[in-house]
């Protein structure tokens, strides 16, 4: 039985207007200043820590996840995919990156009904301590640089074909985003996603976002515009417990960048799961800054950990640590009972 007309044509428009709109976009900027989209713009966007990845399990798989997101963290990667939590999902991480620079990133999502869920996060970052100088050289102080980025988040399950073959669903997101280093700025953003999900007999998922959109930031008297970013995403599972995942990555700030992972599970029971992961960003491999990640994850019964260890060549190694709790127990996706992602939970109350 195929799904209505009305319903194949709403989400036809729905990709259409997003497309579209990346479509517009990106001549838009580019007549805004030349380098946007292509090498030359690197260093012509503020707001930088908007790409720091978040999440254990993303890093490690290189940060190809628009497709995989399937937890609170999807706040960040991509809100579509908040539609494929339990009754409730909370994630909690913290990355030492380069040199004294370090982050920490907290997200809760609840869900509201059988087809929606919203949620919230917080990230936050600290470069450290720097020494403060007159243009004599003269020390003044110090100033001690940090972000933050508060978001709320909507997810909504908008299509599924009654023989559960593929299901649809979109995300929005919006930002506030405060940055001090001697002075301040504020601005605000919006994300926007879509993924969907097909289970035929090699399952696949396919997502589109586009990040940080929003006008640009300003310290001082002139304002730079936020990196804005489209990904087109994939992810397949053309085995049992082993997931492949790729990114395109379209950045205002930068040419465009390929990033692939891979994630590898056991499950000893149906409480239980243990993954390895691996993960190349291509841009990184061009800059000469690595390029390459792993990391491991262990579930057990609610809750999960997840490691990420990313090697940034002559600058030095980064690692992330995160906890993700899920109530009630939840499966990935592709591993489910109930393959869809309109799953009733019998005797659970969403309120």
């Amino acid at each position: 039985m195929k799904a209505p007309a009305t319903s194949t044509l709403f989400l036809r428009s729905l990709s259409a207007a997003v497309l579209l709109s990346a479509r517009l976009a990106l001549p838009a900027a580019a007549n805004e200043d030349p380098r946007f989209f292509s090498g030359k713009a690197a260093g012509s966007t503020t707001a930088d820590f908007l790409n720091l990845p978040v999440g254990a399990r993303a890093a490690g798989m290189g940060g190809a996840y628009s497709a995989v997101s399937e937890e609170a963290s999807a706040i960040y990667w991509n809100p579509a995919g908040l539609v494929q939590i339990p009754k409730l999902s909370a994630v909690f991480m913290r990355a030492q990156y380069l040199e004294d620079v370090s982050y920490q990133y907290a997200a809760y999502a609840h869900r509201l009904s059988y087809d929606s869920v919203i949620g919230a996060s917080v990230m936050l970052t600290d470069v450290g301590s720097i020494p403060e100088t007159d243009i004599s050289g003269n020390t003044l102080g110090s100033f001690t640089p940090r972000d933050q980025v508060f978001t709320l988040a909507y997810s909504k399950a908008i299509l599924e074909f009654s023989d559960k073959d593929m299901d649809v669903s979109i995300g929005v997101a919006a930002k506030y985003i405060k940055s001090q280093i001697s002075g301040s700025a504020r601005s605000y953003a919006g994300d926007i996603g879509i993924m969907t999900y097909n289970f035929s007999d090699i399952p696949y998922r396919l997502a589109v976002t586009a990040s940080n959109m929003g006008g640009g930031m300003r310290y001082d008297t002139e304002s730079n515009p936020l990196p804005l970013t489209f990904k087109l995403g994939g992810a397949i599972n053309p085995f049992k417990n082993m997931l492949f995942t790729t990114d395109v990555v379209l950045p205002k700030q930068n040419k465009p960048n390929l990033l692939v992972g891979a994630e590898l599970a056991t499950t000893p029971n149906e409480l239980t799961r243990f993954c390895v992961r691996a993960g190349m960003n291509a841009q990184q491999m061009r800059d000469g800054i690595g390029g390459f990640s792993m990391g491991i994850g262990a579930t057990l019964h609610f809750f999960t950990f997840d490691y990420a260890f990313v090697p940034m060549g002559e600058l030095g190694t980064t690692h992330r640590i995160a906890l993700t709790f899920d109530f009630p127990f939840r499966s990935p996706v592709f591993q489910r009972r109930d393959r869809t992602i309109f799953t009733k939970m019998k005797g659970i109350s969403f309120k």
